[in-house]
């Protein structure tokens, strides 16, 4: 089996997205951060899935049958497709829910938000 420089690409992209993450205090870098992590994942498995040699997973003929090992394995791509259109609904949820909260405390900054989430509830309360 060979490894090469590029299959280490999608891990080292998925811990510099992670570190990112936790680091970041904006709220739309956070979301980019999450998308890129979706992304590592999603490369890392195709990568998995494809190999050189490999030939696609379409038999027309009965000849290919006797080579199974050398056919490109179709879950991995399967899986990956609805991982993508999972990613672009965790995508929207997420701007769809940084809109409303930005129409309604005018801020993308974490610390900001909840210093202001905590001033609006000790306001309800008193």
């Amino acid at each position: 089996m060979d490894i090469h420089i590029f299959d280490f690409f999608p891990i080292l992209l998925f811990f510099i997205s992670f570190y990112g993450l936790i680091t970041t205090s904006n709220i739309i870098k956070c979301i980019v951060f999450i998308m890129l992590m979706q992304t590592s994942v999603i490369m890392f498995w195709l990568g998995v899935g494809a190999r050189f040699g490999i030939t696609p997973p379409i038999i027309g003929d009965v000849a290919y049958l006797e080579y199974a090992d050398m056919i490109a394995d179709p879950l991995p791509q399967a899986l990956m497709l609805t991982a993508i259109i999972i990613g672009i609904a965790v995508t929207a949820i997420n701007v769809t829910m940084l809109n409303a909260l930005f129409k309604k405390y005018k801020t993308v900054n974490w610390a900001a938000m909840r210093d202001l989430v905590n001033k609006d509830e000790n306001t309800l309360e008193d």
